[in-house]
């Protein structure tokens, strides 16, 4: 660990550390080359790393660094240089005076309502540019959002911002778990949506005075993002509390817009001579309380009774069907060329394994679930916007990024009402020669949602690591032809 007057890069002299994270360590340094204060961050380096694999983690840190210095905005911490020592990288920023919103948060307690509306946009002015430019920020918490003395926001720590659909890495998820969002904590492809998600549980913090998804430990706040609901938050009023409700969906395609986020933040802190009437005559797309706490107090089932008493369309499918059933082991035996073994990995994911010895070789995973009727729109659309949300997702993972190429996303006929299909390939840590081959197939049919995931392990590589490998060594075929079974099922 460097000492207090640690010079790093012949220029950086380190004075005092401000604060360690899970991504990292800030200094305080003084730039001797232009004789000014800065930040510099220590970016955390993964345990257990071999030799090559601290080089990748070096060069991903160099390139999200470079990419995040190139954002320009008043609501964001200016990153001014990358430097690599040996395989350390480190991150000059900007040195702010603000303090941290977690800590205001500790000491004044719940913010009140229009102060937090204030500091969500300043927030998602940030957020904004950075999506314009392709990059998701994946930390957006309240120890990342700092206050000057006036009040005024500023988001820290792009850092460790990274392009759009990923789907995560060798490395793990940057991220606190209590603000990624449900996809993130699933690995699935993220896109602005989940740095969205992460603002309004921010917020809600801010406004409530505890996080939306509190519990005593890690894993237990992970689930709770993933499987339950947060208690509306009281404090926030109806309006803002209604807006942070719809934020924090579990489905980024029934969240709101930042362009909708915006404007309803920009209503809770106009000028407070605005006519009441007027603004309680505008029309609210989020969830009032009281349908959000019929809908809990229905239980397990309840959202499909609700639906049914409101008129909205529920969709064929009430809950999802156990996707064991939906390929017989005879089936997937011919599909994959081999004796599977069939498992339910997880509620809603089947996987039938082939070993060779003690080895994974081949598996075909099946997921599928049932999109529910909420803030006004039936089950099915709900499905469509989700399908199209993922779509969009996908296609912007196109290219080859740290040993891992997706290739195009194209529509594929004859399963369900609609189908999507993509490629990708990853190379082996070690090799440039072998790796993982996969095809994944999204389908939507009323209000069902179904993925197919064919993997093939130990997969020769006849082209060099480019995006080109994802289409090249990938069997799109046999995840095809597993939908359309399943299609035919679920027909019956």
């Amino acid at each position: 660990m460097p000492g207090d007057l640690y010079l790093l890069a012949g220029r950086y002299r380190l004075i005092e550390r401000l604060g360690q994270g899970g991504a990292g360590t800030v200094w305080r340094a003084i730039d001797e080359m232009l004789d000014r204060q800065v930040a510099v961050k220590q970016v955390r380096v993964p345990e257990g790393l071999g030799p090559r694999e601290r080089a990748e983690f070096a060069d991903r840190a160099m390139h999200e660094a470079r990419s995040a210095g190139r954002l320009r905005d008043p609501a964001i911490v200016l990153v001014h240089d990358v430097v690599l020592e040996g395989d350390q990288p480190w991150i000059i920023m900007d040195l702010t005076t603000g303090r941290s919103l977690d800590k205001v948060i500790k000491e004044r307690g719940p913010l009140p309502p229009d102060f937090v509306a204030a500091v969500g946009l300043r927030v998602l002015s940030a957020l904004e540019v950075a999506h314009r430019h392709g990059l998701l920020h994946q930390d957006v918490k309240p120890a990342n959002i700092l206050l000057d003395a006036d009040g005024t926001a500023m988001l820290t720590d792009f850092g460790i911002a990274a392009p759009m659909g990923g789907r995560g890495d060798m490395f793990g998820s940057a991220g606190s778990p209590g603000y990624m969002a449900p996809e993130r904590l699933n690995e699935q492809p993220s896109g602005p949506s989940a740095d969205l998600w992460s603002l309004g549980a921010s917020l809600y913090t801010a406004v409530e005075g505890r996080a939306p998804f509190e519990r005593a430990l890690p894993a237990a706040v992970a689930a709770a993002v993933l499987l339950h609901e947060p208690p509306f938050p009281a404090r926030a009023g109806h309006e803002l509390g209604g807006l942070l409700m719809s934020m924090l969906a579990k489905d980024p395609a029934v969240r709101p817009t930042a362009a909708q986020i915006r404007q309803a933040l920009s209503r809770l802190t106009g000028p407070a001579t605005a006519p009441r009437h007027r603004r309680e005559r505008s029309r609210r797309w989020w969830p009032v309380p009281a349908a959000l706490a019929a809908v809990v107090a229905l239980g397990a089932g309840g959202w499909y009774a609700a639906a049914a008493l409101t008129g909205q369309e529920t969709g064929r499918y009430a809950t999802a069907p156990d996707p064991c059933t939906l390929l017989t082991d005879a089936e997937v035996a011919r599909l994959v060329k081999g004796a599977p073994k069939r498992s339910l990995t997880r509620p809603g994911e089947c996987q039938w394994l082939i070993r060779e010895g003690t080895v994974p070789a081949r598996s075909l995973i099946v997921r599928v679930w049932a999109e529910q009727p909420t803030g006004g729109l039936g089950g099915p659309e709900v499905a469509q916007r989700r399908f199209a949300s993922e779509k969009s997702t996908r296609a912007a993972a196109e290219g080859m990024g740290q040993r891992q190429a997706y290739g195009g996303v194209t529509d594929v006929t004859g399963v369900g009402e609609a189908a999507i299909a993509q490629n990708g390939f990853r190379f082996y840590i070690t090799s440039n020669e072998s790796g993982t081959a996969g095809s994944t197939l999204l389908f939507r049919t009323s209000n069902l949602l179904g993925e197919v995931v064919w993997r093939r392990e130990d997969v020769p590589a006849d082209v060099s690591p480019g995006k080109e490998a994802a289409d090249k060594m990938a069997d799109p075929e046999t995840a095809i032809a597993a939908a359309r079974l399943i299609t035919a099922a679920l027909a019956k």
